[in-house]
């Protein structure tokens, strides 16, 4: 939070105290702005006023939070201390799924380090909490990897160490080799799929009829004929929206159920159909895009559709929302699915 920020803050109608990073927060009330902080020492939050916006700027209120973190910061000060104000300092007011991060904390940081100081964690232990989360699969050990990272990043920011152990690790410590995926339904795949009379098939159909992303359709919401996926929940940080054909509206309301639980079933699945290698429901956005443009939408409108970031020239002057080539296009999809459900 910079000053214009601070300036700009204004009462609306209840108090609230808002984020300025490192602990520091602007307590916005009817008739007084006040800086004051918040830290978990000890299994305990303490709270303390720091002094009154104008009076007080923000870089001076921002200068003494930091201060405050590093005396603040005992060396017998444990991973789970750590974690937890890192998580409502960071993760809830920063992440847009900030629920992936606390998995990863419950399931392993907290129950593998969590009585551990942080002063004496090294690059080893942290490997072995990773290696002992392969059996999840290489990809979930690297995202782990990845919010130990980010945790132990916040350690050095908040003074609590110097370095950070994590950041010496790689991807080989998970065993994940990253390799861009190709995969795409097959034709007697999407009939099996648009049969399967399981609850959680019609989240599969819902992304093979509208190109979105699983996180999209479970946090968006239904206006009319449009599903509209705020900007707080797009990978792009922007609004979006699809039309809803009349095949897509009758795989509502969607099933409620976790991303992670979804995908659990539908390697299951997978496994009783003699699918190999199993889809996963990003593969049914892809797949998505391929059959719009097998059907001859234009790339660009395929690109629109999915709410990918424009590039060059493009990103900067065209904000031309292309709504009747939009719904076109989701209408063409509509028509090439049905053609192979009903070969």
């Amino acid at each position: 939070m910079n000053e214009s920020d601070a300036r700009a803050l204004r009462w609306d109608g209840k108090d609230r105290m808002v984020s300025a990073g490192d602990g520091l927060f602007l307590n916005v009330r009817r008739r007084s702005k006040t800086w004051i902080t918040r830290r978990r020492i000890g299994g305990k939050m303490r709270v303390r006023t720091l002094g009154t916006y104008p009076a007080m700027k923000a870089k001076e209120a921002r200068a003494l939070a930091l201060q405050e973190a590093v005396q603040a910061a005992p060396s017998n000060r444990t991973v789970r201390d750590l974690a937890e104000d890192w998580f409502s300092q960071v993760v809830a007011v920063e992440h847009k799924r900030p629920e992936l991060a606390r998995g990863y904390l419950d399931r392993a940081i907290l129950p593998d380090l969590g009585a551990r100081r942080v002063a004496e964690l090294t690059p080893a232990d942290i490997a072995a909490s990773i290696g002992g989360y392969r059996a999840r699969g290489p990809r979930s050990a690297d995202s782990l990897r990845s919010v130990y990272v980010g945790l132990l990043t916040y350690a050095v920011e908040t003074g609590v160490r110097a370095d950070n152990p994590a950041k010496a690790l790689t991807r080989r410590v998970a065993g994940y080799r990253p390799a861009a995926r190709e995969r795409v339904l097959t034709d007697d795949e999407l009939r099996r799929a648009w049969h399967c009379g399981h609850h959680n098939a019609r989240m599969l159909r819902f992304l093979l009829l509208t190109g979105l992303r699983i996180s999209e359709a479970q946090k968006g919401h239904q206006d009319g004929r449009r599903w509209h996926v705020p900007a707080q929940f797009s990978k792009n940080g922007k609004p979006h929206w699809v039309h809803l054909s009349d095949s897509a509206l009758a795989q509502l309301p969607l099933p409620v159920s976790t991303p992670t639980n979804i995908q659990a079933w539908l390697r299951r699945w997978c496994a009783r159909e003699g699918i190999a290698p199993p889809f996963t429901p990003h593969d049914c956005r892809r797949t998505a895009a391929t059959r719009m443009a097998g059907a001859g939408v234009d790339p660009f409108i395929v690109e629109r559709t999915l709410n990918h970031t424009l590039q060059g020239v493009m990103a900067v002057y065209n904000r031309n929302e292309y709504e009747a080539e939009r719904i076109a296009a989701a209408d063409a999809l509509e028509r090439a699915l049905l053609s192979v459900k009903e070969d």
